[in-house]
This record gives structure tokens, sequence and C-alpha cells, in this order.
């Protein structure tokens, strides 16, 4: 009797030694929801050792499927058993969920067994009008303290076929039409969108071509994880960490960049690769996003993929943070490694920082490698990116990052004394837009001073921005990512009910299976 049939049954099973029926356990998972594409029951009803199951998706993560979790620390489990589920195919519209304190985990624990995905993108119209970036997303997860684990969350829509072909469009349904509206170009498909607080995920799959992550506020992390894209396919303005994880090129489009990161100036970090591997790997015949095998067979060509670009630099309050410490990176970098938004980012007379991207982006690189794991040689690189020394990398660790001390602020505190580049010029005050934190970061945008950029609470003490216009933050306090993994991993059987036991008890641990979260 495997694993998987134990859990979703709830039968009782016993512990044999030399031939002798010790004690018998019977799986305890208060809290938990199953999810299977081949369940035949009624949605929602009780199953098992399970609260409630489901056969769809929507109905599971709608508003009449599982609730939020008490916490954190004691969250709801939605379990999936192995299958595809599409989050469209029913409704034709993004699936977005707002619960806290929930968690959704791969029963087995192998992210390709369990692939959340769906058939939208930004240029499709369901007879409302286009979709747009938002409404192409997979799955929204809204809510605090979410996690993931052993899962593939992708975006179907095949971007080189209907490239290549220039006359198909994707239902949500996940039917190749001739649609009425030609698609003869990419567009924006999200795979998943987080606009929540302390969402974290391990051992995860992120498929898609443009735009496949949107971290749309907020802190996340990954760890162990992949994220496959071509185009800005890292993107927006929260505070997203990525810890020993894979990021594949898959290169559909010379000129395409990883992240597209629009932080804002009063956010001291935002997408930060820690001992983490590029890679630029096709994704041609790929099963979830590549059916038809219409991806370039041999993945982005040398020198011709970029780092990021700082997608925000336009918008109030914009100053694009991403940083890379302790990475491989193949040869398909382009050795500048970064690309400015547009051509009027570098036009003098833009009326925001003065024509110079130095002022409007915090990029930085400390011992990138190349593919081998050699020293990278980064003396090419744009003059407004920065590398990094070592103790000025020492400061990027997960702790530091999701941290809520005065030295790593989530909002900088500035430096009266200004900086390399404007000593004296520096200010303290977080709501003067010549703020710089660190100091490294030399001057940052004077003309791009808004409400928007102001802190909700008193300087000088770092505040919960909880009146912020982008709902960064909900929560206060420091992170702890890998603890809430741990809380949200599926749970051993801990049911013991001794049979027989002479002169003595057998005492057995209850302990949790974590699905990559080590």
């Amino acid at each position: 009797m495997n694993r998987a049939f134990r859990q979703a049954f709830g039968v009782w099973f016993p512990l044999v030694v030399a031939g002798m029926v010790l004690a018998v356990f019977k799986p305890s998972f208060a809290g938990n929801y199953y999810i299977d594409p081949n369940y035949a029951g009624a949605e929602g009803a009780p199953f098992g050792s399970y609260v409630a199951a489901y056969k769809s998706i929507t109905t599971a993560l709608g508003s009449s499927g599982m609730p939020a979790g008490a916490s954190a620390s004691n969250p709801n489990r939605l379990i999936f058993a192995p299958g595809v589920y599409n989050t469209a195919i029913t409704t034709g519209v993004s699936l977005s969920n707002s619960k806290s304190n929930i968690a959704l985990v791969g029963l087995t624990g192998n992210p390709n067994d369990v692939v959340i995905t769906s058939f939208l993108d930004s240029s499709y119209n369901p007879g409302s009008g286009a979709l747009g970036t938002t409404g192409s997303s997979t799955l929204q997860l809204k809510g605090n303290n979410t996690s993931a684990i052993g899962i593939t969350f992708a975006n179907s829509t095949n971007t080189p076929y209907i490239v290549n072909t220039g006359h198909k469009a994707v239902t949500p349904q996940g039917d190749y039409v001739n649609g009425t509206t030609a698609q003869t170009s990419n567009a924006p498909a999200v795979a998943l969108l987080l606009q929540g607080d302390e969402q974290a995920f391990s051992n995860c799959k992120f498929l898609g071509y443009q735009d496949t992550l949107y971290t749309k506020g907020g802190r996340s992390y990954f760890k162990n994880s992949t994220v496959s894209g071509d185009i800005d396919f890292i993107f927006a303005d929260g505070t997203t960490v990525f810890d020993n994880s894979t990021i594949n090129m898959d290169g559909d489009h010379s000129g395409g960049t990883i992240t597209a990161a629009s932080t804002d100036k009063k956010t001291s970090n935002g997408i930060v690769f820690l001992n983490s591997t590029v890679t630029a790997n096709s994704v041609k015949n790929n099963s979830v996003i590549d059916p038809q095998g219409a991806a370039n067979a041999n993945g982005p060509a040398n020198n011709s993929m970029y780092l990021g670009r700082p997608w925000g630099w336009q918008q109030a309050g914009g100053d694009a943070s991403t940083v890379f410490v302790n990475t491989k990176m193949p040869a398909a970098v382009r050795a500048v490694g970064y690309l400015n938004w547009n051509a009027n980012e570098l036009n003098a007379a833009n009326g925001k920082q003065d024509g110079n991207p130095l002022k409007d982006t915090r990029y930085a690189e400390f011992n990138s490698m190349d593919s081998s794991g050699n020293p990278l040689d980064v003396s090419s690189r744009v003059a407004w990116s920065h590398q990094l020394t070592a103790s000025q990398a020492a400061a990027y660790t997960v702790p530091n990052l999701f941290s809520y001390e005065a030295q790593y602020p989530w909002y900088g505190l500035g430096n009266a004394a200004g900086d390399a580049n404007n000593p004296g010029t520096g200010s303290a005050n977080p709501a003067d837009p010549n703020y710089s934190w660190p100091d490294f970061w030399g001057d940052r945008n004077s003309n791009n001073d808004t409400a928007n950029a102001t802190v909700s609470q008193t300087y000088p003490i770092p505040g919960n921005p909880a009146a912020y216009t982008d709902p960064n933050w909900k929560l206060a306090g420091n992170w702890d990512p890998m603890a809430q993994l741990t809380n949200a991993a599926i749970p051993e059987p801990g049911t013991l009910i001794l049979l027989a036991s002479g002169t003595s008890l057998l005492a057995v641990s209850r302990r949790r299976r974590t699905l990559g979260v080590a």
C-alpha cells in the first residue's frame, strides 16, 4: 500500500517488528484538504482523514474552497495528487486567491507530478477586452503567509507556436483554433502572480516565456526552485530572493531579459539571487509549454541575453534593484550585463533622472562565475552597474534581506554624509529623494519623488507601510521563510495506538516530510 493511497484514504496501517503487531497508525491531517483530478465525490465533502476533497482547482481555491489557516505555523494545506490542473478551463479567467496561511503541497514531492497551468495570455480577448498582464495569470496568490512545495506553476500559452504559425491563438480551454484576432507575436503570459507578504516556495518550477513570475509587492522566497522564461520573466516591485535556484533563459527572443524590477526607492532590496545558477537551455518539446516543438532547439545564442532592465524607472519612486551574489552565468548573457528600458531613459531632459540610469537602478553583482564555476570577466558591464566588495556582499543573507533591524531596514535610512559620487549631498531623511542606503548605490533619483514614495510612519523609525500605495509588507517583524516552509510540509502519520506493550512501550516520534525544504 503506497503512501499516496494511505494519505488519500486515511486507512489504518500496522507497525510490524519481527512479525508482531506492536502499534497501529492512522494519518492525522487536521486542517488538510485534498485535490485530485480523478476524485469522484462531492466537491468539498470530507474524504478519509482530510477535511474536504475537490476535483476542480477553481473550487478548491475559490471562495467556497479551502479556508485560510490559523497562522503561518498552523496553515491549511491543499495536498495535490499527481495531475494537471488548468485554472481557466471552465471560467476562462485568472484564478485569484486572497486567503492567508495556506500551503499548496504536491503529494509526491516531485514538481513534475503536479502542474498548475492555464492558456491565458494578455492579448487574449474573451469578449470583454484583452486580459492584460494581471489577467493572464494562471494563479494569483494575494494572501499573507502562503507557501508551496513540490509543484510546477506554468502558463502554457505556447509563444513560439503562436509566433511561428502567425494565425492561431490559444483559448482558455486549451484548444488551438483559428482565432478571429490574429496573434503573431509574444504576449505576457504569467504563470504565478504574488501580491501578499511572506510567501515561500521550495522545490517548485515556474515555466513560461514572457513575464513568467510576477512578484507584485511584499516579500517572497524561492529555495531549490527553477524559473524559466525569455523576456522580463521575473519582474515587479517585491523583495524577491532566489536561494540555490536555477534561472533558465529559454531563449526564443534574442535580447531577452531575466529581470524587470520596478523596485521603489524606499524599498531596500528588490530581486536578489544567492548561490544560484543561470542556464540557457531550450524548452523545445517541453510537454507543458512547448508540446508542438516550436521552440528554438538550441536555446539562446551566446552574448544575446541580459540580466535585467529597469521596468519601473519611469514610475513614481522607481529605483529598480537586482543583485546577483555567487551566481553562475552562461555565455548567453551579454558582456554588458544590463539594458536600459528605452531611449527616453537615456534622455537628459526626461524630467526624472537626468538621463542617467545610475540614479534609477541598483544593479550589482558579486563573484559572478561562468557555467564551470570560474570567475567571470565583468569588465564590460555597463557603467551604471556595480561590483560589490566582499564586505558589501556579506550583507546579502536571507535573514538580513527579510529582517526588520535598523541596520538592514526595509526602507533606507540614508547617509547624512552623502556618498562617493556626491559627498555631503546624501540625506538621512527617507522622505528626501536624495537619500542613499547603503551609500555604495550613490546619489539617487532627485526628480522622481511623489506621494507614492513616502513612508507611512514617522522618521526616523522605519515603519511597516500599511498605507503604502503598493501593498508591500503588510506584516511587521522579521521573517524566517525556512520555518514557514517546514510548517507547510506534509507531516508524517502521527497518531499511535499501542496494542500490546509488555513491560515497555515503543516510542515513535512524529516528523515532517519536508519535500526538499532542507
